[in-house]
């Protein structure tokens, strides 16, 4: 449950090229985007840490790998939404996975990658297309085949996102938040950090992500105990759930990694079919 994705970025690289240093040499567009990437991987972070949480404080039953179920539960929170923040959300949740997935080195996946509690992430990317494309496909049918998921498994898609919204909802629904359920306290805090972090503490304070994922928290669920979402500097790329203080730990690491994800990886790519498809209309109209 400590470690929500495999891989991890060295804190000398970190230190060396951090959000701070890096934005500065962007474009007020560019930034923009980064901090969307950033804040959207961080609020499907924030979900699945929630869906841990869920699953000790109401004592949910889980069948299969936990770290599965809850990535479902955080897909399926944004995809019941459909708005174009969440959607936008989940796209860049799926390429943070599949550019993270890229950084694995040639020589292969190790047994670790195979062993452990997660499941790769491009398999995270597959199972994410997956539920998209079933609740949309004429709209998602694109992006799942962008990430390489064949039409035939596609057509298929619609009986995991039917059991995957049968299982979360039916588990959830004694816990169902409405006018008489008392008000359990949730509560945000940002601990201290060290200045390398300023730029991404600032990102997250300015945006809320915190505060409005507590906001929801509250406004959707009963819990049986107070609890509290909590960024803090780790020494390490991480989020992760402690049951033991029932928080979810949100380090400035991981929204750091992304920020970067984005500007090394993601942005230029974008960027250069953004202007591919420009020079095609340019093209089409002459």
């Amino acid at each position: 449950m400590k470690m929500l994705r495999k891989t991890i970025v060295s804190l000398t690289m970190l230190a060396i090229s951090g959000a701070s240093a890096v934005a500065a040499e962007l474009t007020n567009a560019q930034r923009d985007a980064a901090i969307t990437f950033t804040l959207n991987n961080t609020r499907h972070t924030l979900l699945h840490e929630i869906g841990h949480m869920f699953v000790d404080q109401l004592a949910l039953p889980v069948l299969g790998k936990e770290e599965d179920a809850v990535d479902t539960f955080a897909t399926l929170v944004m995809l019941e939404e459909s708005t174009p923040a969440s959607i936008e959300g989940l796209v860049d949740t799926m390429d943070g996975w599949v550019y993270t997935d890229r950084q694995t080195p040639r020589r292969g996946y190790s047994n670790s990658d195979f062993y452990g509690m997660h499941s790769l992430d491009i398999q995270r990317s597959f199972a994410m297309a997956c539920l998209m494309v079933a609740h949309d496909y004429d709209g998602f049918t694109w992006l799942a085949t962008r990430v390489g998921l064949p039409h035939d498994r596609q057509e298929t898609c619609v009986e995991d996102l039917r059991l995957a919204r049968n299982g979360w909802r039916d588990v959830l629904a004694p816990h169902v938040r409405d006018d008489y359920s008392p008000n359990r306290k949730v509560s945000v805090v940002y601990r201290n950090h060290d200045e390398t972090y300023d730029e991404i503490v600032a990102i997250l304070k300015q945006n809320r992500i915190l505060e409005n994922t507590a906001d929801w928290l509250r406004k959707s669920y009963v819990l049986p105990r107070p609890v509290r979402l909590t960024a803090e500097e780790c020494g390490q790329v991480n989020a992760f759930y402690d049951p033991s203080t029932r928080e979810v730990i949100l380090c400035y690491e991981w929204a750091d990694y992304f920020f970067e994800l984005f500007v090394n990886d993601v942005m230029p790519v974008r960027e250069r079919f953004a202007l591919i498809r420009e020079l095609k209309l340019e093209k089409m109209e002459r």
